[in-house]
């Protein structure tokens, strides 16, 4: 639960800018992509003071006390995502319900982006023997030790300003029994989850240790949405030809539907196919090279329609419970849309002067091939020409039985795996 979501997102790979890690070396030893705001070097004091909440502000506009000195970035993260979080209810119980399963009196837990604490207090309360919670952010880890102390928790309850890449053994009592962590983006990997995870795996935990939660699948589908097409293209007016406006239509970026200003549980729109699980991550086991950057795979066309974009969903689960930010599980859960929601990639067909509908026949196949960063954080899906049809050498295809599946057979391929 760092502090992050949408299109407040860092980058650290790829010739950006990185914080500086203390002179330990371990963060720009590792190529990950994310770096959660506010994980940089501490501010002097009149850094601290020039970054006030009230400066945002003309000086006649009543601020209240409370916010005065209050950190901008940390007012702005807790009302543009904390707050949407916290009250993301079926959120808080599948996170409850897991580390209800795992956690005893003996049970040690780390967390890792720990935000608010509230993951942290979660295992507190359910009898863990300790829990050390990990936060990049000055401010947002002092936020916790208050919410922490607020629940008189401070006893058995550590929190650490530090990246979890900077954690080491010494930091911890023992080698936790169960690791916990809410960094997942609007993408699954959006915030390198898996490279933070697997990180950590990797230096601290036991081979017995309980990642929660422990799968997760990305997902997308092509959609037929009219509400979209009319916010991201023009042909004219009243006879008037404005065209050309379309000529710089993105159809590469990946976007987010809250930066759109909707949620896409409450607009209409139809799902073209079935949905392709583009890739299906066991956090106990996987590794960035364990998802290929380059794959190719075929669409079935279960509807006739104009596909505007791809929509963009995961399903984080472990055994019985998931959660997922489909728009179909989130009509009833506006909190989940405003911290996570889904993402979004306009589509083309031709590399043309102007955009190309990509144009689905019921029965039909389309072949697109998908392109990862080399970090794994974002990603772009291409409507394959013609000529292109066929998979070179240093390209995946997935088949129809592992690359169009539904939530319960990618959970049942994950869980073959594992026997």
């Amino acid at each position: 639960m760092p502090a992050r979501r949408h299109n407040k997102q860092k980058k650290g790979s790829n010739g950006h800018t990185r914080p500086s890690n203390g002179g330990n070396g371990s963060v720009t030893r590792r190529d990950i992509g994310f770096i959660p705001p506010g994980a940089s070097a501490t501010q002097n004091s009149s850094a601290q003071y020039a970054d006030s909440f009230m400066y945002r502000f003309p000086k006649n506009f009543p601020v209240p006390g409370r916010l005065r000195h209050a950190p901008t970035s940390l007012v702005e993260a807790v009302n543009d995502f904390h707050f949407a979080m916290m009250n993301d209810q079926p959120r808080n119980e599948f996170y409850y319900e897991l580390l209800k399963r795992h956690v005893t009196p003996e049970t040690g837990v780390l967390e890792i982006g720990a935000g608010s604490g509230l993951l942290s207090l979660m295992a507190a309360q359910l009898g863990a023997k300790w829990v050390v919670a990990v936060e990049g952010s000055a401010e947002m880890a002092k936020l916790a030790r208050a919410n922490i102390c607020a629940n008189k928790m401070e006893h058995k309850v550590t929190v650490l300003h530090m990246l979890s890449t900077e954690l080491t053994l010494r930091h911890l009592p023992d080698r936790p029994d169960v690791m916990v962590s809410e960094i997942l983006g609007t993408l699954l990997l959006g915030e390198s989850a898996l490279d933070y995870i697997a990180d950590v795996r990797e230096r601290l935990l036991k081979p017995t240790t309980k990642i929660i939660p422990q799968h997760g699948t990305q997902y997308a589908v092509p959609i037929e949405c009219d509400t979209l097409r009319d916010v991201c293209a023009v042909s004219g007016w009243k006879g008037l030809d404005l065209s050309h406006m379309t000529a710089l239509q993105d159809t590469v970026s990946i976007v987010f539907a809250k930066q759109y200003g909707f949620r896409m549980s409450s607009v209409p729109f139809r799902r073209l196919s079935e949905p392709i699980a583009l890739f299906s991550v066991d956090f106990a086991s996987a590794v960035r090279r364990d998802i290929p950057m380059n794959l190719k795979f075929d669409v079935k066309a279960t509807s006739s329609g104009t596909a505007h974009a791809m929509l963009y969903y995961w399903k984080a689960f472990d055994g019985d419970l998931v959660m997922s930010t489909d728009p179909a599980d989130t009509l009833n859960n506006f909190p989940r849309d405003m911290q996570w929601g889904q993402a979004l990639q306009l589509l083309d067909a031709a590399d043309g002067p102007f955009p190309t509908p990509v144009v689905f026949t019921e029965g039909g196949e389309l072949k697109f091939q998908c392109y990862f960063s080399s970090d794994r954080v974002t990603v772009h899906i291409h409507l394959c020409p013609t000529a292109e049809a066929a998979a070179s050498p240093a390209e995946t295809t997935l088949t129809d039985n592992d690359a169009i599946e539904t939530e319960k057979e990618a959970c049942e391929r994950v869980n073959k795996g594992k026997k």
